[in-house]
């Protein structure tokens, strides 16, 4: 789950980056701490490549899922075999770790 990884992560016992892969407005409604913003389009026009890191794990999310599966894909695409994306997105996040955060 994201939030045991979140947790090893922040007590240096797994290394990985986090990228929220939905839109601006939506990353300002509530966002996953920790989490960078690189909106999908980036993905699919190749400009978000640049940022990711070549020495770190990836893990994609996005509201639901769908939109995160698509930058995995163009992730997994362009070689980064240790990428992976999180089912059911923020929602999922807020329903079962902060629930007291807002949804849309």
């Amino acid at each position: 789950q994201l939030k045991d990884l979140l947790e090893a992560r922040d007590a240096g016992e797994d290394d990985f980056v986090l990228i929220d892969v939905r839109e601006p407005n939506e990353f300002e409604i509530v966002s996953i701490p920790g989490a960078v913003l690189i909106p999908k389009g980036e993905f699919l026009d190749g400009s978000a490549l640049e940022k990711l890191p070549g020495d770190r794990r990836i893990i994609l999310h996005c509201k639901v899922g769908g939109r995160s599966a698509e930058a995995l894909a163009v992730v997994k695409g362009a070689g980064y075999s240790d990428a992976v994306h999180v089912g059911g997105g923020i929602l999922q996040w807020i329903a079962q770790v902060e629930p007291d955060k807002p949804t849309y």
